[in-house]
């Protein structure tokens, strides 16, 4: 056998050997917290949540370890502050190692629906302008509007940021009259309609009232949006 041979014969062996070598083995902090949430499912927690640990080692490392797992118990939790201590347990190659006595807090995710871009202010709000987010529901204030079906359809009252929540304020009913719009006025009562011109003075969606003005008398009168041209005029 030449020295090229030798040295591949050689080779099939050695080779295999440092594939089996074992390597240092990290836990992190993430690995940890991954294992609560997951207690906190297995003991019939009903809502997602998500954790922060401040008491504790959370990091790991293990020497010549192939295999690492983390084993969550004596979760106990406080539902009135969302505190909770736990015993963290890290299993290398199947031996217990080491383990870690835990407090943090936890908190409840909950999903919203947020723009998926930035939207403009005047743009109707569709399906495919909205993305799913969790977030802690802390988060979400009274005035968020977090429903997909709260917000298509709507219209933009001023610049929608992609992944940021959105508020009441922050969208409105499409606008269908706009100020200085020539309209028809429908004066109507049970016996008789009559038509006029008028001039929106206001901006208005369907169904909102608004202040006119006749286009022939140049009287003030308030009615309500009915359609992108009418105004129903509300008679004394």
């Amino acid at each position: 056998m030449n020295n090229l041979g030798k040295f591949l014969f050689l080779m099939l062996f050695i080779l295999p050997a440092f594939e089996l070598q074992a390597a240092d083995l990290s836990i992190t902090e993430q690995d940890i917290k991954q294992a609560i949430e997951k207690e906190f499912t297995e003991q019939g927690f009903d809502d997602e949540v998500e954790v922060e640990i401040y008491g504790g080692n959370t990091s790991f490392v293990i020497e010549n370890a192939k295999q690492g797992k983390v084993m969550v118990s004596q979760l106990d939790y406080d539902e009135t502050q969302n505190k909770f201590s736990a015993k963290a347990e890290i299993f290398a190659d199947g031996k217990s190692v080491v383990s870690t006595f835990l407090q943090g807090k936890y908190y409840i995710l909950q999903e919203v629906y947020v723009p998926a871009r930035n939207i403009n202010k005047g743009e109707i709000i569709k399906q495919e302008d909205l993305k799913v987010l969790k977030i802690r529901n802390s988060r979400i204030k009274p005035l968020n509007v977090t429903e997909m079906d709260n917000l298509v359809g709507k219209e933009s009252k001023r610049p929608l940021k992609k992944g940021k929540l959105i508020t009441q304020k922050e969208i409105g009913e499409k606008i269908l009259v706009h100020k200085n719009d020539k309209i028809s006025l429908i004066y109507k009562t049970d016996k008789m309609q009559i038509t006029a011109k008028g001039i929106a003075k206001e901006d208005g969606s369907k169904g909102q009232r608004i202040e006119t003005e006749n286009s022939k008398s140049g009287k003030k009168v308030y009615g309500i949006v009915t359609d992108a041209y009418t105004v129903e005029v509300e008679i004394q």
